[in-house]
């Protein structure tokens, strides 16, 4: 009997996101536009631009910051109650990772920030402020 609940879970997980809706600009609200990231990391700040935007009736976000100067275009956005979250794949010094950049309302043009890596392997936290 466990194993078929543990089945049914996680087929029922399984199926949520496949018939999730791409979210659109209306569903977040404060988050569309440019944001400057700021982060505390291991060797100190590390800054990151976010522009969530509309590409064909979809929010998408591009991600850009000193390290990645070539825009990197995340399409998988969910909201997490007021929460918006930004989950991409990429790869740093032949190192490839999963993350998760955390953005809670804070006012009407800042947020915080948690940049997960890994699930929660390595996590910084930060602040974000709309340009």
């Amino acid at each position: 009997m466990a194993r078929l609940i543990g089945t049914l879970a996680v087929v029922l997980a399984l199926s949520s996101q496949l018939w999730a809706q791409a979210l659109t600009v209306a569903d977040l609200g404060m988050f569309i536009g440019e944001w400057t990231l700021t982060l505390d990391g291991p060797q100190g700040p590390m800054e990151m631009n976010v522009n969530v935007k509309d590409d064909s009736g979809k929010a998408i976000a591009e991600l850009t910051s000193q390290i990645q100067p070539d825009a990197l275009k995340i399409t998988d956005l969910s909201k997490d109650g007021e929460n918006v979250v930004l989950k991409f794949a990429g790869n740093f010094q032949g190192n490839p990772f999963h993350a998760a950049i955390t953005l809670t309302p804070d006012g009407t043009d800042k947020c915080k920030v948690t940049f997960d890596v890994n699930g929660g392997q390595f996590t910084m936290n930060g602040t974000g402020t709309k340009k």
